[in-house]
């Protein structure tokens, strides 16, 4: 699952943290990989520093998932842990259909489930995300660079806007283009109000 996890191993419900900092289970990720066909195990691991820190088995099942691992607090001796969490169906707007995981502990329905001794949702582990504790000048250039990055630039953002690509129609183009100018507004006047503090 590559390098979204970290040793931290409290129960959920244990303080305030970033999503970033617990090891993840993502539904999406896994259908992308083929690793939730029904009947099917794999095996995720999540490593820091080049060094395994954890791994789960997950069984797919037409109706969820079977979690199998070990956890432990800290200090204690490891428990077997093994839980199955429903898979909830929803409707998309073009007539497909969208897979969630089913929190066991608040039933909500989630792409992600972050762990823990448990695996729960990311309310219930009482995450935020990264990105909430940025400025909002700071996201507005990390949503530039992102979107200049689609256009195959990645350089200063007071470098000009890139070319159009061949394959893009200038509707989207104009779009993304006025978007750009709108981040770049929102930044510069960031930055403006924080130099000002400063003074």
């Amino acid at each position: 699952m590559g390098g979204r996890g970290s040793e931290r191993t409290s129960s959920y419900g244990a303080g305030v943290s970033k999503c970033h900092e617990y090891r993840s289970i993502d539904l999406a990720w896994l259908a992308r990989k083929k690793l939730f066909n029904a009947g099917r195990w794999s095996t995720l691991t999540w490593s820091r520093g080049g060094q395994e820190i954890g791994s789960i088995r997950i069984e797919a099942q037409q109706s969820g998932a079977r979690l199998s691992y070990k956890a432990r607090q800290s200090g204690d001796t490891w428990q077997e842990i093994s839980e199955f969490v429903p898979i909830v169906e929803t409707q998309t707007n073009f007539g497909g259909r969208r897979r969630w995981f089913a929190c066991l502990s608040c039933r909500r329905r989630c792409r992600i489930l972050y762990g823990g001794i448990y695996f729960r949702c990311r309310r219930c582990h009482h995450l935020k995300y990264e990105s909430q504790f940025e400025s909002g000048y700071s996201r507005a250039a990390d949503q530039a660079h992102a979107l200049r990055k689609r256009l195959g630039q990645t350089g200063f953002l007071d470098d000009p806007f890139p070319p159009k690509p061949k394959c893009m129609h200038w509707k989207t183009y104009k779009r993304l283009e006025a978007k750009d100018a709108e981040l770049q507004q929102r930044w510069a006047f960031g930055v403006w109000q924080w130099l000002r503090r400063l003074d």
